[in-house]
């Protein structure tokens, strides 16, 4: 082959290397700038519920540099009568909204605990844009001050957080002292979740590292996940249980959005009850 061919030929790759790596920065580029609607697509979760839950329920408005930050404290009915109950601090999914999480309300009730929910700011009824810092930094405000109400038990707090809603649980977890965490559905890290598009994990500016924050979390953890989860592999509550010194994995056969299926409710709700006895917050008969 001459030389003139071997040179012509050394162009065209360089040509196609320099315009690979060019849509490969634009790619990049292009998940940084759009990340956060990608994270928390907050315009999929639809419009908030103007009904409260029960009649009883607070709605408690956290002032933040963006305007306000709304939660729902939803106490358990009968706590005038039991005394102090534990709190549960629920947070949801991605495209969710605290206002339809009655389920979830009834499982507590039902175990004697108050539930508190704090909606991401741009949801619902929250101002401002969503990210982890803001998110954390809005649940330890509102949690603050709700522990500090008659009729809970500070030494029996819950932290349970579904999907992206885990991994704020698990950061929350890092700056409090829960007695019992549970997750679902949630993933290693948000930056983990980059790799698998094939993007670099410094783009990521929520990283939501449930994984590391594992590694320091001192209190009994229950993770649950879909084995046939596409969204995130099941492989992710194998490593999150491998990083904490006392977590149980229980796998359901669902999916991401179908967990728990009809078929399996009584051993959800069982399985969390008998976590929240073995943590201590709920005694045993």
């Amino acid at each position: 082959m001459e030389q003139s061919q071997l040179s012509s030929i050394r162009k065209r790759i360089t040509t196609w290397l320099i315009t690979l790596l060019s849509l490969y920065v634009i790619y990049c580029g292009l998940l940084f700038l759009f990340q956060t609607k990608l994270i928390f697509p907050a315009s999929m979760a639809g419009l908030p519920s103007k009904t409260l839950p029960t009649v009883d329920t607070e709605v408690i408005e956290l002032t933040t540099d963006e305007g306000t930050t709304a939660a729902w404290l939803v106490p358990h009915p009968d706590w005038r009568i039991s005394g102090p109950a534990p709190l549960a601090v629920f947070f949801h999914g991605n495209a969710e909204l605290i206002g339809r999480q009655h389920g979830i309300i009834d499982l507590y009730h039902g175990l004697g605990i108050h539930v508190l929910m704090v909606e991401y700011r741009g949801y619902g009824h929250s101002d401002g844009t969503p990210s982890e810092a803001h998110i954390v930094a809005d649940s330890l405000a509102v949690l603050e001050e709700v522990l500090g109400r008659d009729g809970v038990d500070v030494s029996r707090l819950v932290l349970h957080g579904r999907s992206v809603g885990g991994g704020i649980a698990a950061q929350v977890a890092l700056q409090t002292d829960p007695a019992a965490l549970i997750v679902e559905s949630t993933f290693r890290s948000v930056s983990s979740m980059a790799l698998r598009y094939g993007a670099p994990p410094f783009i990521v500016t929520s990283p939501l590292k449930s994984e590391d924050a594992f590694e320091e979390i001192d209190t009994p953890i229950l993770i649950m996940h879909g084995r046939h989860d596409t969204i995130v592999p099941v492989g992710h509550a194998s490593k999150l249980e491998a990083a904490a010194d006392d977590a149980r994995v229980l796998l359901f056969d669902a999916g991401h959005n179908d967990l728990p299926n009809g078929d399996e409710i009584t051993v959800y709700r069982g399985e969390i009850e008998e976590h929240l006895k073995r943590a201590g917050v709920l005694t045993r008969d």
